[in-house]
């Protein structure tokens, strides 16, 4: 039961009990304990009665009466203006949201909302009208044209030589690792095929083509009298590997350390060789990649979920759930994670707060202004309408205790004592 329904609730005894005492007070002899408790009642029903039309008269007529009363609906602009100044001008102070945002956690506030019945079906709610609109988005050919060259661009990217030379390294550092003798079998099959050789012929090739330091006039003669034999360059690169894969997979810890550093000093000599002949690989491969049928294969999958009614919103959203919580445990068992999350988050609120916070207020105003008189009152309700009840109920509370005191006063001192004296005084 809330506040406003107990003071209701208090109101509607009053009158009651008032109700019944006078029909006692009028039907049978008086005696002092039912004067006290008629007194007592019709005070706490006054109290009642004064407290609910003052709280009534903040946001509406109480009875009809039109003056003083709707007095919320009446300061309506004052209201906003105030509550605007103290949001702009008094919580949004640097100093005050700069200690907030790095005492709180983002992620377990999160996490606790989640974890609430309204948090967790409102987020429900959030991840189907997201991956709705994402979904619509997709369709058309304009956004999907652009999210397939964004696709290709970023796999182009990715620094593929970088992070095989530094796995490769570590994996043959590692003196136990069995990982490496299959990985120097099965580049050994690969390296043994006419293909490969074929491969670093036609990227040699390429390379001496399209080289900026590789003077023009050897570039002219290669093309025309072929004085340079791709085939037999790439002949000896293949026997060169292979012999430095043979004494690999049967190296001692000693040599194998040696031929460690030497496999980092020659990739770093032919870093730029290397670099070149790998990226023109990526480009080709991620060129050949058919992923406008991928993606054209998701938005089909996916058409399910928001075709078939309230079972596909449901099924989504508990994938999309899923997946979320998962992250939400992942980043819950690595502190590292959740703190660089609550980082990321601090940082882009200070931005926003820094730079924005005036539009704040702004935002406040134009939100507030929008309500009609009904939601307006039902807002500030919301906010202090519990101790506006207890208003009430305090009306109730003071009145009765009040009305004993004077009921007290009146039959305990004034009638036998000042009464008497007064007429004394008079009458002699």
């Amino acid at each position: 039961m809330t506040y406003r329904q107990r003071a209701n609730g208090i109101l509607a005894l009053s009158f009651l009990c008032f109700f019944a005492v006078f029909f006692v007070w009028y039907t049978h002899e008086l005696t002092l304990e039912v004067k006290l408790i008629f007194f007592v009642i019709q005070s706490a029903l006054i109290g009642s009665i004064a407290d609910w039309f003052a709280v009534t008269a903040l946001f509406e007529k109480p009875l009809g009466v039109p003056y003083h009363t709707e007095l919320v609906h009446s300061h309506r602009s004052q209201i906003i203006d105030g509550m605007t100044r103290i949001v702009s001008e008094k919580l949004l102070q640097p100093q005050i949201w700069r200690d907030k945002l790095y005492s709180l956690s983002f992620v377990d506030k999160f996490r606790a909302w989640l974890n609430t019945p309204e948090g967790r079906e409102r987020f429900r709610n959030i991840l189907f009208e997201g991956a709705k609109q994402v979904y619509a988005y997709t369709h058309k050919d304009e956004t999907r044209d652009v999210i397939i060259d964004h696709i290709r661009v970023y796999l182009k990217r990715q620094p593929l030589l970088s992070f095989l030379q530094d796995r490769f390294i570590a994996m043959l550092e590692d003196k136990d690792s069995e990982l490496l003798n299959d990985c120097i079998g099965m580049l050994r099959e690969c390296l043994r095929t006419e293909g490969f050789r074929s491969l670093v012929a036609a990227s040699l090739s390429e390379w001496l083509r399209e080289s900026k330091t590789t003077p023009q006039v050897i570039v002219m003669l290669n093309r025309f009298t072929g004085m340079v034999d791709m085939n037999k360059i790439a002949a000896d690169v293949q026997k060169g590997l292979l012999v430095w894969l043979e004494r690999w997979e049967h190296a001692g810890a000693t040599e194998r350390q040696w031929l460690c550093r030497k496999l980092e000093m020659q990739l770093y000599s032919l870093n730029g060789q290397l670099t070149y002949t790998v990226q023109s690989w990526q480009d080709h491969f991620v060129d050949s990649l058919p992923i406008e049928k991928w993606f054209v294969a998701t938005q089909r999958t996916s058409q399910s979920y928001f075709t078939t009614g309230p079972v596909g919103k449901k099924k989504l959203q508990d994938l999309l759930e899923a997946e979320f919580m998962n992250y939400l445990e992942y980043c819950n068992d690595h502190p590292e994670i959740k703190q660089w999350l609550d980082e990321q988050i601090r940082r882009c609120a200070e931005v926003i707060l820094e730079h924005e916070h005036a539009l704040i207020g702004v935002a406040v105003r134009e939100v507030l202004s929008g309500f009609d008189k009904k939601k307006f009152n039902e807002f500030l309700e919301s906010k202090v309408g519990e101790d506006l009840a207890w208003i009430r109920i305090n009306g109730a509370i003071v009145g009765s205790v009040i009305g004993f005191f004077v009921f007290a006063l009146i039959e305990w001192l004034y009638v036998p004592y000042v009464v008497p004296a007064v007429r004394a005084f008079f009458l002699s």
